[in-house]
């Protein structure tokens, strides 16, 4: 019994890979509006999600009736959505001080751009970097 939940638990820490991430993230974006979906490394398994939801569900501006406290999250792709309220906007840096806090890395978000997934990956100035990212 102690080896199969061992094995588990080493099958629960692989990241999923960038392609599968990315047509993951587009999906989302296209069904879901008013949403801020963002990559956060080490996010691959239920429990991981329980300090990560806390902190984010308490930020500025997020609709907590949407979702589960307003986020939504998939340890398969490592994808956080955000639920925010109308004409809200998600601090950067709350974000990625929050996410750290809870003992992960926020990577980077996606948003959609004229049909395009654009990735803006966070900086340590909690600026952000543009990615275009060609993925159909």
């Amino acid at each position: 019994m102690i080896s199969s939940h061992f094995i588990m638990a080493n099958e629960d820490k692989e990241e999923a890979r960038p392609e599968v991430r990315l047509a993951a993230a587009k999906k989302t974006l296209l069904e879901s509006s008013e949403i801020s979906l963002v990559y956060v490394k080490g996010l691959v398994c239920p429990s991981c999600a329980i300090g990560i939801r806390k902190n984010l569900s308490k930020m500025k501006g997020v609709d907590k009736k949407r979702f589960r406290d307003g986020i939504d999250m998939d340890p398969e792709t490592q994808l956080v959505s955000i639920a925010f309220k109308d004409n809200a906007s998600i601090d950067n840096k709350d974000l990625i001080e929050r996410v750290e806090d809870a003992g992960y890395i926020a990577v980077e978000e996606y948003k959609l751009h004229d049909g395009h997934l654009d990735a803006l990956q966070f900086k340590q100035d909690a600026t952000v970097k543009i990615v275009h990212h060609t993925h159909k």
